[in-house]
């Protein structure tokens, strides 16, 4: 497996265990009947443990740092296991006692089964509780509901939407500095092909996120960072190797200050294919200063 695609693994296996899964127990997220740990360290300890340790801790089979040192097979496994905890098809109880057993900790796992189910019955009987309370008339005061993350946008992060505080009026439409208000549609037929190709999901994500940039306009790595609540450089990791490129168009994508920044896997004004980064820029209408390497006008971050 090569660098970028090597670099694309270890950002999503950061993402799983760092963020993810710390915004589901935060959030006591009801796919696990218990959330026995919430920090990011804990939970890749969780995960290295019964992927790469299984029978002692990860440690004594993997030079730390893990991230820098898993293989690609390693690092899937990883993503996976922690796509199941987060999905709710794994028991994290479970797996946590498993690791701590590894460590000489005193709690067995059966012991944590039995809890779980308990804790399961105890579970649905409360829902069944309130349920019947819903038919009663309320005389109390109104229940508190405990804040829930939806699985998928933990998994793939989510998007935040501020609302301004006024809405401004709208620019006039020759402004060449003012990008399109409203993000394009995806191919449903590029929209397939993403969804359904090996690309983890982290990539996908980032491809599909670049497909709602309008032509004629232009978006940075920060920008898409931060629809996606992820880092530039991950986005920019996931970019690399385009395989659906022109029709993914990554030459829309520029650095946060504007100067031209990646394609063809080059840096720079520099890099080989940057003279075919600035002709498609051109063709859509996108003014580019090739002697300060940079494009002109409003970064583009109008993102669904």
């Amino acid at each position: 497996m090569n660098y970028d695609k090597m670099e694309a693994l270890r950002d999503e296996w950061k993402h799983m265990y760092g963020e993810s899964l710390p915004s589901l127990a935060l959030s006591k997220s009801s796919v696990q009947d218990s959330w026995p740990v919430h920090v990011d360290h804990c939970f890749g300890r969780i995960i290295l443990d019964n992927v790469i340790g299984r029978d002692s801790p990860w440690m004594n089979k993997l030079k730390s740092p893990a991230a820098k040192n898993m293989t690609s097979e390693q690092l899937e496994a990883c993503i996976a296991l922690g796509t199941a905890i987060a999905e709710g098809r794994e028991s994290l109880p479970l797996l946590d006692a498993k690791s701590l057993q590894l460590r000489g900790k005193k709690q067995k796992p059966a012991a944590v089964l039995a809890n779980s189910k308990r804790k399961r019955e105890e579970r649905s009987g409360a829902n069944d509780n309130n349920n019947n309370n819903d038919n009663k008339e309320n005389t109390g005061s109104a229940p508190k509901k405990k804040r829930q993350i939806d699985i998928k946008s933990a998994l793939t992060p989510s998007k935040t939407v501020t609302a301004p505080l006024s809405t401004p009026a709208a620019p006039p439409a020759s402004d060449p500095n003012v990008p399109p208000p409203e993000s394009d549609e995806v191919d449903p037929d590029l929209h397939h092909l993403i969804t359904t190709s090996d690309l983890t999901p982290f990539r996908q994500s980032v491809l599909l996120t670049l497909c709602q940039v309008p032509s004629g306009s232009f978006t940075s790595y920060a920008a898409m960072a931060g629809h996606l609540h992820s880092s530039a450089r991950a986005v920019g990791n996931a970019l690399r190797n385009n395989p659906f490129a022109p029709r993914v168009p990554c030459h829309r994508v520029v650095a946060a200050d504007k100067k031209l920044g990646g394609f063809g896997g080059e840096w720079g004004m520099q890099g080989k294919h940057a003279g075919e980064k600035v002709r498609l820029l051109r063709e859509e209408g996108v003014v580019v200063d090739t002697g300060r390497g940079r494009v002109e006008g409003l970064t583009w971050n109008a993102f669904r």
